[in-house]
């Protein structure tokens, strides 16, 4: 898909395959990935994206530095892997407990310079991360971020990604789809509703990129409300 089409896709919103969708429990398997695909103006109900090779080949690479199916399910593995960080739970509290960050942070993280940096900076981002989200009224208050985190911006992305690696032959169809059966299996245990994976998307982009997401709020809002959209009459995950 050329720049100018893409462009005009952008304007299309929901982007539905009629020749090779995929329906029932495979499609919510799918549609994990569904926030990411928007963005990418991709096909949300097949396992073909819809995007032609070089832009495909063009995002795997350049942003994921995957060009081989080694580099494919190292990035493929550590993006569920991101989802067991147990620190982030220490983070987590010590934003709760702003007036003992300090102390919070340095007696329950790991003892080393780089790592405690990279924690104190997340905790950073979070006090401009949360109060933009309330403002946009993805969230009412933190607590709603507690068990749902960024696990749909990494579940989310996997998906998507997986796809582009399949259509690469990175992976295989077989491959695929038990990955995706994975991926939605194991965002349960965060995210109970379609609903709190929008959200748990847009937190993770959020931290990722800092503010300006209203484009990721309206994704979200035209996945669960588009009468098109396969997410508009699913509630539950």
């Amino acid at each position: 898909m050329g720049l100018l089409s893409k462009f005009l896709n952008s304007f299309k919103s929901i982007r539905l395959n009629d020749r090779n969708r995929v329906n029932g429990y495979l499609l919510d398997h799918l549609l994990v990935g569904s926030m990411y695909a928007e963005q990418q103006s991709a096909y949300l109900n097949s396992y073909e994206t819809g995007l032609n090779k070089s832009d495909i080949t063009n995002l795997v690479e350049t942003y994921w530095g995957i060009s081989d199916q080694d580099q494919a399910i190292e990035i493929l593995q550590s993006l569920h892997d991101r989802n067991q960080d147990e620190n982030l739970d220490i983070v987590y509290k010590a934003f709760e407990n702003s007036e003992n960050y300090v102390d919070i942070l340095r007696s329950n993280l790991p003892n080393e310079e780089d790592v405690f940096e990279y924690y104190l900076n997340l905790f950073r981002t979070l006090k401009n991360v949360v109060p933009e989200l309330i403002e946009q009224k993805v969230i009412t208050d933190f607590t709603q971020l507690k068990k749902i985190k960024d696990s749909g911006w990494n579940y989310g992305r996997s998906v998507f990604l997986a796809r582009c690696c399949h259509e690469l032959g990175y992976i295989s169809e077989k491959e695929l789809i038990e990955y995706l059966a994975k991926s939605h299996k194991e965002l349960k245990k965060y995210c109970s509703t379609w609903k709190e994976y929008t959200t748990s998307y847009i937190f993770g982009r959020a931290i990722w990129g800092g503010g300006s997401n209203n484009g990721m709020v309206q994704i979200a809002n035209d996945l669960l409300n588009n009468s098109q959209s396969p997410l508009k009459n699913r509630t539950y995950l």
